[in-house]
């Protein structure tokens, strides 16, 4: 009994230690402390005391040479190679204190002194020697005068930091400095928010927007554009933004409110000629000539109503370009329009003119003045998908009764823009029962389109209101009776309803009578280096069959 008495005394006072120390560790969070024997922690203290006492006797010491066996009492100083480390500085101060000699160990990543006969005069990272105290006063001019070669430190450094700062104020832009910031705008950015950002009130903004009409040109920004701001507490000094490529709005702050000018740069208009020759796609091949992705959208866009660039296309087609190219100070700002084009579809070729008339009439034309154009559009929403043609015993998607389907639908998602097809006026911009939201536009010669489903409309467009071909009247959506997202859109001629697909489109107007000898005299020119570029382009092809 008495045994079994202790031996459940034990086990219950080992349960309690366990449960105790099982308490200490939730309250500590980590295991039970654990380190050196009590009588074990005195030696690195002992060893801490030692090394001290070394360094400060100097028994222990860097780099190499006398720089470790100097007498009592001397100093050894590390200073970094780098402005604004002054190590040495300090230990140069307690050199003179107690009168004692210092040696300087310099340790940076500038290049070694070289002797006479250009050799290294030492080939490791730490250079060692002696100084005095003079010599620890001007250590930093010694070092620049080391890098520089000057034989006067302090004067030859002040020199050349004054020619720096001359220089860097010369080649500086008049809007860069300490005291201009540049804000980039950002997508959905507003002036308000913008000026905001610069540290300027909602009156600063008014005010300046208000001075007169080439201020009110802030309110046209785009994202990434940069408005460079100068200001000094909460007013603005000085305000600087590109226009264009050519003009600079110019900002100051006058005695009397804002003085502002435009600062023009001379844009000079070159000539450029490419051609070439498809093989795999026109893409491909006008890169090679040398055109850009939009020139060469500009280039489909002329002769689309002759070749269908998605169809029509064939290996062994040939193109020729001459276009305006604008540069600036001999750089490179951007590309002009295509002034003329010719284009090789299966050996039929097809050449374009740019003319603008008199009256400001504009258009590409053939050598002879016939309009390449035509008078309206095909696709009012591009290359969308046809999602359903002209049919007039379709049955009805919705209602599932049969009923006409008088137009041409495409798909496209919602928001995208619809061009007019043609100029005219619209005449209807409201809801139209199952149709949604609707445009009707009245064309001249007896022509009306139609265009529904529209999640909304451009702004402007209201009746009444005259529009161009290509001119954005609304966006795709799906209002009215309709399945999803599109656009139906109808073609019209003496109130009969023809398949847009199919119709026999009418020609753009043809240059006027009046202007037929300017036409000429200022078009020849121009297909006489198409016929040059042609010419090329065929004795090149020549070579490379012989080869």
């Amino acid at each position: 009994m008495r045994e079994e008495f202790h031996r459940s005394s034990r086990m219950q006072g080992d349960r309690t230690l366990g449960h105790r120390q099982r308490q200490w560790l939730l309250h500590e969070g980590s295991s039970p402390r654990r380190g050196l024997k009590w009588w074990l922690r005195p030696i690195p203290l002992a060893i801490g005391a030692v090394g001290v006492g070394l360094i400060t006797t100097g028994m222990i010491g860097f780099g190499s040479g006398s720089s470790g066996s100097g007498a009592s009492g001397d100093t050894v100083a590390v200073e970094l190679g780098m402005p604004g480390t002054r190590v040495g500085d300090m230990v140069a101060q307690r050199a003179r204190g107690n009168g004692s000699r210092t040696t300087s160990a310099t340790m940076d990543d500038s290049p070694a002194p070289v002797t006479d006969n250009g050799t290294p005069a030492d080939s490791g990272p730490l250079r060692t020697a002696n100084a005095t105290e003079a010599d620890m006063d001007s250590g930093w001019a010694s070092y620049i005068n080391a890098s520089t070669g000057s034989t006067n430190a302090s004067d030859d450094t002040a020199e050349s930091a004054a020619e720096a700062e001359a220089e860097m104020e010369e080649l500086a832009a008049p809007h860069e400095g300490p005291e201009w910031e540049t804000i980039e705008v950002r997508s959905g950015d507003s002036l308000a928010a913008i000026f905001s950002r610069a540290g300027l009130s909602a009156g600063e903004l008014h005010r300046l927007v208000n001075t007169d009409d080439r201020t009110a040109q802030l309110q046209r920004i785009y994202p990434g554009d940069e408005i460079h701001f100068h200001v000094e507490g909460d007013a603005l000094q000085g305000l600087r933004h590109d226009i264009d490529d050519a003009d600079t709005l110019v900002v100051a702050r006058g005695d009397d409110g804002f003085e502002v000018s435009i600062e023009s740069r001379a844009i000079e208009t070159r000539v450029k000629h490419a051609s070439g020759t498809v093989n795999s796609s026109l893409f491909v091949a006008g890169q090679d000539a040398g055109l850009s992705h939009g020139q060469i959208m500009r280039l489909m866009n002329i002769f689309k109503w002759q070749v269908d660039f998605g169809r029509d296309v064939r290996s062994g087609d040939m193109f020729s370009v001459a276009y305006e190219s604008y540069y600036i100070d001999d750089e490179h700002v951007r590309d002009g329009p295509i002034l003329a084009a010719r284009y090789v579809n299966r050996g039929n070729a097809i050449d374009a003119v740019r003319y603008e008339d008199p009256d400001g009439t504009r258009g590409y034309y053939s050598p002879e003045g016939e309009n390449l154009s035509k008078a309206f559009l095909r696709r009012p929403v591009g290359d969308a998908r046809i999602s359903s043609g002209f049919n007039p015993n379709r049955r009805h998607p919705v209602l599932g009764v049969r009923r006409p389907h008088l137009g041409t639908d495409f798909a496209a998602p919602s928001g995208t823009p619809i061009r007019a097809a043609g100029a005219g006026r619209v005449v209807h911009a409201s809801r139209k029962g199952g149709y949604g939201r609707t445009v009707i536009i009245e064309h001249a010669n007896r022509y009306r389109t139609l265009y529904a489903h529209m999640s909304r409309y451009a702004n402007g467009i209201s009746v009444g209101t005259r529009v161009e071909q290509g001119q954005t009247i609304g966006y795709v959506g799906a209002s009215g009776l309709v399945t999803g997202a599109h656009l139906h859109y109808e073609f019209m001629k003496d109130g009969v309803h023809r398949n847009p697909m199919r119709v026999d489109l009418p020609s753009g107007d043809p240059v006027a009578s009046e202007h037929m000898d300017d036409f000429v005299a200022r078009a020849a020119p121009l297909v006489a280096q198409l016929d040059d570029m042609h010419e090329e382009q065929e004795q090149q092809l020549a070579m490379r069959d012989e080869e």
